[in-house]
């Protein structure tokens, strides 16, 4: 086991959060280790930090000063697809008692070779991950439903297709035995995410809920954990702002407990059905999405939303609506502070609500 010194020294060598922690540059030696949160932290949560932003070293470029770098900010947990040093970064997962879930691609389409999805799975059986989180590709440049798909038809071709993925991708998962969460990543509805799930009877395949994205298809987070509870087997949980624009609404992740869902509450509700489910924060810096819910263009591929829900929603909305965090124009060593200060919040917030690790 480290001591506190030989760990903060392996970051100082390495450059490693001399740019985003103050309190760490002031005295490697000095400086107690945060209270470790029982929650993890989605690679998406740390993106920029991850790239370096053109300023800071890579992070993504090494697993090991990652994982000792989430554990500087509270992090009890990591979600995040590791590819290299797998050894070296497992054992230091044990030696911080951090729990570990991976990340996969799936394949586009399912004549697609399935060699790189296997080996993303062995790698994660490899640093003891229980499940990984994957998404259905979306066509090139594609990542939102309602900007994806000019129609119905569109969205049922690529559904049929996503679909066929997972079917041939299932043998694998069960024979290497990591469970496949599937994360509702604005494509599928709640109902439909749940069509997919209930087509087998695998142990090995279940839910990643995120409880904001399908806000984005008019859904209440609270209805899609209620849906997809049965199937929970990963999350990534993010409180949401809104507030009302020209076209529909904007919506952007928020620090717990400012936004509009309970996230207490909503992964009481997975858990209830998943007691082993790792709760897992992806609070992402960014600018406010924008949801043109009152354009044309977005009914295109979702059909079946009532005038009277929508008005409801939007009313919520324009309750609801508060200021929502901007990083454009901020420069990227404020972007890098700024999601680091979001993530340590959360990690904080965490052990208010579910002590300390």
């Amino acid at each position: 086991m480290a001591t506190r010194r030989q760990f903060l020294g392996t970051m100082t060598s390495a450059g490693v959060a001399l740019y985003a922690a103050p309190a760490l540059a002031r005295g490697y030696e000095e400086v107690e280790l945060p209270t470790k949160s029982k929650i993890g932290v989605a690679s998406t949560a740390m993106v920029m930090h991850l790239n370096g932003l053109g300023v800071a070293p890579a992070m993504r470029d090494d697993p090991v000063r990652y994982i000792e770098y989430l554990r500087s900010l509270g992090a009890g947990g990591v979600q995040h697809a590791i590819r290299k040093d797998l050894r070296q970064a497992r054992a230091k997962l044990e030696e911080l008692g951090m729990f570990y879930e991976g990340e996969a691609a799936l394949p586009s389409h399912p004549d697609q070779d399935l060699s790189e999805f296997e080996n993303s799975m062995l790698q994660a059986k490899e640093l003891g991950a229980n499940c990984v989180r994957a998404v259905s590709r979306q066509p090139p440049g594609g990542n939102r439903r309602y900007e994806t798909f000019a129609s119905l038809e569109d969205f049922r071709a690529w559904e049929a297709q996503a679909n066929a993925v997972v079917e041939k991708v299932m043998p694998i998962v069960d024979r290497i035995g990591v469970g496949l969460a599937l994360e509702n990543h604005k494509d599928r509805t709640a109902d439909e995410h749940l069509a997919v799930l209930q087509r087998y009877s695998s142990e090995h395949l279940g839910a990643l809920i995120d409880p904001g994205n399908n806000m984005s298809l008019m859904e209440t987070a609270l209805e899609t954990v209620t849906k997809l509870g049965p199937y929970a087997m990963a999350n990534s949980m993010k409180d949401m702002g809104v507030a009302p624009y020209a076209e529909g609404f904007l919506l952007s992740e928020v620090r717990f407990g400012t936004g509009i869902n309970d996230q207490k509450a909503l992964f009481e509700i997975m858990r209830s059905h998943n007691p082993r489910i790792n709760f897992v924060q992806e609070i992402i810096t960014r600018d406010p999405l924008e949801i043109p819910v009152l354009t044309e263009s977005y009914w295109k591929s979702l059909p079946g939303v009532s005038a009277e829900r929508l008005a409801a929603f939007m009313a919520n909305v324009r309750e609801k609506a508060s200021a929502l965090p901007v990083v454009t124009g901020l420069s990227p060593q404020q972007k890098l502070q700024a999601e680091e200060d979001n993530n340590r919040n959360t990690f904080e917030w965490a052990i208010a609500q579910f002590g300390a690790a």
